[in-house]
């Protein structure tokens, strides 16, 4: 018997809900499990499990068991894997944490081709709130910097600095007046990040204020990039987030001197004994596609 033996068979038997679907996926027999799970029980010398014929329980001691011990296994196994492994091999779960406005668009949109160049990594994103301070359960955490955020447990690195501007469809433009000032943009249907449609003022660069309104609002920013490419009305967005629509000419520039002030996004990732490399990977790589 050895503690990482018998922690995993715990912690699958956790997840499985039954000793058999553990002992199956764990390729052995479901009197080994009982055997690895008395024994973990006797070492620790708290019980871990309730067992029924029918049910597995968990009780306290046991919850906080499976919660930080499979944290440290998969810790254990990352570590495991990036010893063992040559640059272009690095494998294992990378967790992302971002807000949905990152998450839907900037990371999904490179997420792929990431994972094409690591296929061994496989990728698990989380959506956080807006401000929401860093999970140390989580490996990175990409969003706007958090001016008041302050640990030591955790590292810092800039990614690129996030400035909204205008954008409409070229179908928008051609049926409807040119815009040429600021101001004509309150007779101009603006499709607006939110869950109410009142009007909302933003300002912008030169201490410049513009209140906008319009008939579409969506907390979610793909609905509000698939409105503006239909035609729908004018956006307020970063170029990094609809880099693909400006790519394709479905997206142009409105106003293109207009922009909000620069906002810094960063990554926040744990400070840990040694450098997860597939964290190190995948902000080299949204650091280079973002930049270029």
């Amino acid at each position: 018997m050895d503690w990482i033996t018998c922690a995993k068979s715990y912690i699958t038997v956790v997840e499985m809900g039954s000793l058999a679907q553990a002992a199956t996926k764990l390729n052995t027999s479901s009197s080994a499990l009982s055997k690895r799970l008395a024994w973990l029980e006797n070492q620790l010398g708290v019980q871990l499990l309730k067992r029924t014929t029918r049910n597995l329980t968990m009780t306290d001691a046991g919850r906080l068991f499976y919660q930080r011990g499979k944290l440290l296994l998969d810790d254990w196994t990352q570590l495991v894997s990036e010893t063992t492994s040559t640059y272009g091999e690095v494998s294992g779960v990378l967790r992302i944490g971002a807000p949905l406005a990152t998450g839907s668009r900037l990371l999904v949109n490179n997420i792929g081709e990431f994972l094409a160049t690591y296929p061994n990594i496989q990728v698990e994103l989380h959506t956080l709130a807006p401000g929401q301070l860093p999970d140390p359960n989580l490996d990175i955490v990409i969003t706007r910097e958090l001016a008041d955020f302050n640990s030591s447990s955790f590292i810092a690195t800039k990614l690129f600095d996030f400035q909204p501007r205008f954008f409409a469809s070229p179908t928008y433009l051609a049926q409807h007046p040119p815009i040429i000032e600021p101001e004509q943009l309150l007779h101009h249907n603006c499709l607006l990040f939110g869950s109410t449609s009142h009007p909302q003022e933003h300002e912008f660069e030169h201490g410049r204020r513009l209140r906008l309104s319009g008939n579409f609002v969506s907390p979610n920013p793909e609905a509000l990039v698939n409105a503006a490419v239909a035609g729908l009305g004018i956006i307020l967005v970063g170029d990094v987030t609809i880099r693909k629509e400006l790519d394709q000419g479905l997206l142009v520039p409105v106003l293109s001197d207009v922009r909000q002030p620069k906002s810094p996004a960063y990554a926040y990732y744990p400070k840990l004994e040694y450098n997860h490399t597939k964290t190190r990977l995948f902000i080299d790589f949204l650091k280079q596609k973002v930049v270029h």
